[in-house]
């Protein structure tokens, strides 16, 4: 399932306070799954989540060959591609603020 971002939207304290708290039923999790009344604190199952302070969002797999080809051609000097490997990794370790979505298919 996609997820959504709703900018300026704050995940709330707790079910009492969340805007999608529609007469004791959690309009984002579906009309069906009711909102206990003594929940002070944001239950396990709730599906908002905040996202950390990040920079812009891109897909860094779909980036990936175009990144390494230019790498290559930058270091075509690189006789054993030390550089480029060394560079490559680099690329490979940045940080994950926004993990990519998993089907039921994906090992």
């Amino acid at each position: 399932m996609p997820d959504i971002l709703i900018r300026g939207y704050s995940a709330p304290a707790s079910c009492a306070t969340c805007h999608f708290n529609s007469n004791a039923f959690c309009d984002v999790l579906g009309r069906k799954v009711k909102i206990p009344v003594d929940y002070v604190e944001r239950p396990n199952t709730c599906p908002l989540v905040e996202l950390p302070p990040h920079g812009d969002l891109v897909d860094a797999t779909q980036y990936r060959d175009e990144f390494m080809d230019g790498v290559y051609n930058m270091c075509a000097d690189d006789s054993d591609n030390n550089r480029a490997n060394a560079i490559i990794d680099l690329y490979d370790c940045a940080p994950v603020v926004v993990p990519a979505e998993r089907s039921d298919t994906d090992a």
